[in-house]
């Protein structure tokens, strides 16, 4: 037996009109959450600053609002930072022509 899929943890929100209280007035507009539909990838669905699974149209951190975006950006901030420290050049490296 096959285990049941698991369901993309991405909440849609729909802003749903309300009915008008007042004849003539506009409805009021409320939102309401519900799960994505579609089922997690098995592959690629889960988040790794998260830990949460997606569909293939959720599965990018910024389509999901991952909640760990800000860590992965200051994270990668760093690496790139201290790559470029590493490759400066240095005035005694210099060839005098």
């Amino acid at each position: 037996m096959s285990p049941a899929k698991k369901r993309c943890q991405f909440k849609v929100v729909y802003n749903i009109p309300t009915s008008p209280t007042e004849e003539g007035s506009k409805p009021e507009m409320t939102a309401n959450p519900t799960q994505c539909p579609s089922a997690a990838q098995r592959l690629v669905g889960d988040c790794p600053h998260c830990q949460k699974s997606f569909c293939s149209a959720h599965r990018q951190p910024e389509a999901h609002n991952c909640s760990g975006m800000q860590a992965c950006r200051d994270a990668a901030f760093q690496a790139n930072k201290e790559r470029l420290e590493k490759e400066r050049t240095v005035a005694s490296k210099i060839a005098q022509a």
